[in-house]
């Protein structure tokens, strides 16, 4: 996994994505202009009778007074509406109002930019509130550049875009949704997971090695089947307290980590493309599933990933900037000393056949942490 220029995207696909949001609704090119401590939404209604009107109530109902109203059909939800509505109060002053929107809508979405006074960044309070770290991404999963494998093949943009779909529309608690995974896609991921397990016995950690086999077991891990996320999580819930969710593209860094406070995993579920099944530039389930699950279901590496976590929430951005890079390292990258032999623990190494003998073999550049 390339995951430099899935770095790159994230800050590219931000803006963009805010742009196209406001651009689309206003039916226009001009960017949507917010008057400084006024906060602008994006929420998503079924098209039934009075909910728009149920809706503002809301804001009736705790005094806050709305400057702009526009409509249209959802891109997301055939048949149903989106609302941009730009209400005069600061974002950190809408918590409550939020959580009660949330209730009635579909998707709430927070266009404004966080307040320049604002001194502690927004984080989650509670479990539930990981529904709307998911629908924060920063890239779309069905948005692709033009050097992404697959980019001319209309039926895997599709295909994504179904798990995209899947993945927005979750809501904690609920029970993750199967997929029928296709003959060319179980074709892909046998031809990762083959190959990769042959490496494990050999160059994984011991605490990988004791994990994997129960997956096998418990989970249905094998060569001509794929995983499906519902009994994985399950899986870890009983194991050590974590839970996957559907990830419906990439997700900030201070998201993803305020997540595992929870001891919430977002994971995708979709497959890199089969012309290519050595490489892919954003994580999918065989990265997932094959890399990092097994670390996960450890008690000693799932109370550190919820310590990252809690160290995490309303962090500055320059703590947590340090605090990301050095998880990420650990959890991709990293490698230890059992027996007096390297072994690998992170996840880009353990999904990726020549990564893990690159490293292995001493050929690559190596740091104690």
């Amino acid at each position: 996994m390339d995951c430099g220029s899935a770095d790159k995207k994230r800050g590219f696909q931000s803006s963009r994505l805010l742009r196209s949001s406001t651009d689309h609704l206003q039916n226009g090119n001009s960017e949507l202009t917010v008057e400084n401590g006024h906060t602008a939404l994006v929420i998503g209604l079924k098209d039934k009778v009075g909910i728009l009107a149920r809706t503002l109530m809301i804001f009736e109902e705790y005094g806050i007074n709305l400057s702009l109203i526009e409509s249209r059909l959802s891109k997301r939800d055939k048949g149903d509406y989106e609302f941009l509505i730009v209400c005069e109060e600061k974002a950190d002053k809408l918590d409550t109002v939020l959580d009660k929107l949330k209730e009635k809508a579909k998707y709430v979405q927070v266009l404004s930019p966080p307040s320049e006074k604002k001194t502690i960044p927004w984080f989650p309070r509670k479990i539930k509130d990981t529904d709307t770290l998911a629908r924060s991404i920063v890239g779309y999963g069905a948005d692709f550049e033009a050097d992404y494998p697959g980019f001319a093949d209309l039926a895997y943009h599709a295909r994504r875009k179904e798990f995209a779909d899947i993945a927005f529309n979750y809501k904690y608690g609920t029970p993750i949704p199967r997929v029928t995974y296709t003959i060319n896609e179980i074709k892909t991921w046998g031809t990762v997971f083959g190959k990769v397990t042959e490496l494990f016995p050999t160059h994984a950690c011991r605490e990988f090695n004791h994990m994997f086999p129960l997956l096998v077991e418990n989970c249905g891990y094998r060569e001509d089947n794929i995983p499906q996320l519902e009994d994985v999580s399950n899986f870890l819930k009983d194991r050590t307290g974590f839970t996957l969710r559907p990830s419906a593209g990439l997700i900030s860094s201070r998201d993803f980590l305020a997540a595992l406070a929870f001891r919430v995993f977002h994971c995708s579920q979709y497959i890199r493309h089969g012309s290519n099944p050595w490489y892919t530039p954003e994580p999918d389930i065989c990265h997932e599933l094959i890399g990092h699950v097994p670390m996960f279901a450890d008690p000693n590496f799932a109370q550190f990933s919820q310590d990252i976590g809690l160290a995490s929430l309303g962090a500055p951005d320059e703590y947590l900037e340090k605090l990301s890079t050095c998880y990420w390292f650990i959890v991709e990258f990293g490698m230890c000393i059992q027996n007096g032999q390297r072994k690998a623990y992170g996840a880009g190494l353990l999904s990726s056949f020549g990564e893990l003998q690159i490293q292995m073999q001493g050929m690559g550049r190596q740091q104690p942490c």
